[in-house]
């Protein structure tokens, strides 16, 4: 062969392999291209059963904020102390601004809520409904046997069952 025959053959070779190295590297990339929309394509998969022994939703500070496990659920404010709590005793609402006191508790023996310092003031059970003042003295109650306001000190002002001739004429004083 002549020199310039010898300069063609491998020059023609050179351009069939840059050739197949530009379709092999094109095929590749459309491959890699392809598997992401393979995978959105396809149907998300349900499962039938999730089990663990808890829950937890973290914040960005790493604070629990709610878990749930086999106690109950839990919901946390911003610092970590309960803001509310359903476990097998009732239903609980601690509002963050009260320093972790419970306002207002629903369990088996009634509704309860609280004044800002954990007082007692208003029940709700199966023998009527109640109010205190901040003293914790009954000031009004109303039961099957009707509605009767106390004074400060405890004593019946009036009643349904003695209106309109309570003590006092019959009126709220």
């Amino acid at each position: 062969m002549s020199e310039p025959t010898v300069v063609d053959a491998r020059l023609d070779k050179l351009e069939q392999d840059n050739r197949r190295l530009k379709l092999t590297v094109g095929a590749l990339l459309l491959v890699l291209a392809a598997v992401p929309l393979i995978g959105a394509v396809m149907p998300e998969q349900i499962p039938s059963l999730i089990r663990a022994e808890a829950f937890h939703v973290v914040d960005d500070n790493g604070t629990t904020r709610a878990a749930m496990d086999t106690r109950g659920i839990i919901i946390s404010g911003k610092n970590g102390n309960p803001l509310s709590e359903m476990n097998i005793s009732g239903f609980f609402y601690c509002p963050e601004s009260d320093s972790g006191l419970c306002r207002t508790s629903m369990t088996r023996n009634g509704i309860t809520l609280s004044d800002e310092n954990g007082t007692p003031r208003a029940f709700m059970n199966a023998s009527g409904i109640f109010y205190t003042d901040e003293n914790e003295t009954l000031r009004l109650g109303m039961n099957v046997d009707g509605i009767r306001y106390f004074d400060e000190n405890g004593n019946e002002v009036w009643s349904t069952t003695c209106a309109p001739n309570c003590p006092g004429g019959g009126r709220l004083h």
